[in-house]
């Protein structure tokens, strides 16, 4: 309201002159209308323009009732004037408000971002290309080097940085351009020859006010490369360790396509190839390996825990190595030792079959005989054939052994067990159940088995050459039993063959038969 009411006591003061627009005081109208022309819109000062000149007019000598022609003009002329010098007025301190605002905002937001970068922990910098010319740095660059920021600025880049970092400097400038405007340096560096810091830089290419310039951004990575320094020695100790190891320690991975990662060399010793054979191509372990260690390897790379597991290997001179195998499963794929266990997988194997066969004879004990005639009666039964034990005792074996002593009685026993296998079928059982008690199981029915009980009585009655000077005869008592008279029962099975056997050396005869009652 102040420039409308100095615009009105110019108005008065002009009429009060008597002079109207020719009165001195007209030109303070001027005032007011700048002042709004600054201050209010345009239209404000349009109205205060057309105000003022209608006004003068009016404050003329006659009252505007007549007004001299000069004195209309002037009215008009001023109010023109001033509508059009405070449009123009208002118009052009608009811009420039505009603008100051503009700068204002710009200039709060590059403290912002000033603010921002400065409570970064990262180093952020920015140089010329040309020359190397810091043009910006954020307090974390410039306190590692014991400087504030402002200092910083305008200096040299090389003077900062250690030889590290300047190789990483060049590394870096020869691959950044316009083409290629952001680059991560794939080396950590040691900051400022300081081997207890290391950062990893992110550069990118920019366009400044003078010229090409990088900005460029440092983490740091010491907790990170220090991890990887201890993986790798622990790494390194593992290598060392697997590489002197007699077994053969081994990395599988899947990606991107089924491969060792690592073997040690060992494995030359024990399949006769250098570990490179394997290394260069995982189809070289599968043409070395047994259809079921191919099938459990098959199983591994669709994601099967193998655990434990014997691998038959072919051997480069043909031989056949056995190699215990445990695994784990490791992101990725698996990782292994295998060892060489062919000559303890045998020693089991021979350990295993004297466990159930008769240590002198060969022939099967009492616990194998057990086994295989259980599942004989189980097949019989099942294919509804006949099945026939019979039972064997030694005539005049003690008197062997105290006339001969224990070897002679070792020897009939050994000639004993050959004459029974010579006889039987190949799918017979033949078993020393101890002592000089023997059993065959056979099948009657079978035209393989036709007499077989005869034979074996004339077989074993036949003379025993212990010496070329010692000759003895052991015929056999026998007593036989079958499934159709007996059932299917082993337990009973074999007790009416045995007490039949005893039946028959009771009363003198050499065979005697369980029959139905």
């Amino acid at each position: 309201m102040v420039p409308f009411g100095f615009l009105v006591a110019t108005l008065l003061l002009a009429a009060a002159s008597g002079r109207g627009i020719g009165s001195p005081f007209s030109t303070l109208a001027i005032l007011p209308l700048m002042w709004l022309a600054i201050y209010e819109s345009g239209y404000a000062v349009t109205l205060a323009a057309t105000l003022a000149g209608v006004g003068l007019w009016l404050a003329g000598p006659d009252g505007g009732s007549s007004p001299a022609p000069d004195a209309s003009v002037s009215a008009i002329v001023l109010a023109l004037c001033g509508a059009g010098m405070g449009i123009t007025l208002h118009d052009l301190v608009a811009g420039a408000r505009r603008l100051a605002h503009a700068l204002r905002d710009n200039q709060v937001a590059l403290e912002d971002a000033a603010m921002i970068l400065d409570s970064l922990p990262e180093r952020v910098s920015r140089y010329r290309v040309e020359d190397h010319v810091i043009t910006f740095c954020n307090a974390a660059w410039a306190e590692q080097y014991n400087l504030d920021a402002p200092t910083a600025v305008g200096r040299r880049l090389d003077e900062f940085l250690s030889e590290d970092e300047q190789q990483g400097l060049r590394f870096q400038l020869a691959l950044l351009g316009p083409d290629n405007p952001l680059l991560v340096d794939p080396v950590a560096r040691a900051a400022d020859g300081n081997s207890s810091q290391w950062l990893q830089w992110v550069d990118r290419y920019v366009i400044g006010p003078d010229g090409p310039q990088v900005l460029s951004i440092g983490r740091d990575v010491t907790d990170r490369h220090e991890i990887g320094r201890l993986l790798a020695e622990s790494e390194a100790r593992f290598r060392d360790l697997a590489d002197k190891s007699a077994d053969v320690v081994w990395r599988f991975l899947l990606d991107p396509v089924p491969h060792f990662d690592y073997m040690s060399p060992s494995v030359e010793s024990i399949l006769g190839y250098p570990r490179s054979y394997f290394l260069e191509d995982f189809e070289h372990i599968l043409a070395i390996v047994d259809d079921p260690g191919t099938a459990v390897i098959e199983g591994a790379i669709r994601g099967e825990d193998i655990g434990r597991f014997d691998f038959r290997f072919r051997h480069a001179n043909g031989s056949i190595v056995v190699g215990e195998t445990r695994t784990t499963v490791i992101p990725g794929g698996l990782q292994g030792v295998s060892r060489d266990v062919t000559e303890l997988r045998q020693l089991q194997a021979e350990l295993s079959a004297l466990a159930l066969r008769d240590p002198l004879t060969g022939l099967a004990n009492r616990r194998l005989f057990e086994e295989l005639f259980d599942a004989k009666l189980a097949r019989s039964q099942r294919n509804g054939q006949p099945l026939g034990v019979a039972f064997l005792d030694l005539d005049g074996f003690k008197n062997v052994n105290d006339d001969f002593g224990h070897s002679a009685g070792d020897v009939v026993l050994c000639e004993t067990a050959r004459r029974l296998l010579t006889i039987v079928r190949s799918e017979d059982t033949v078993a020393r159940l101890g002592g000089d008690e023997f059993a065959v199981v056979y099948e009657p029915n079978d035209v393989g088995s036709d007499s077989l009980v005869e034979r074996i009585d004339r077989a074993l009655a036949s003379p025993v050459y212990i010496t070329s000077s010692i000759v003895v005869t052991c015929p056999a008592s026998i007593g036989v039993a079958d499934t159709r008279v007996v059932g299917y029962n082993p337990t009973d099975l074999l007790g009416a063959a045995d007490k039949a056997m005893y039946e028959a050396k009771r009363i003198g005869r050499a065979v005697e038969a369980v029959e139905k009652g």
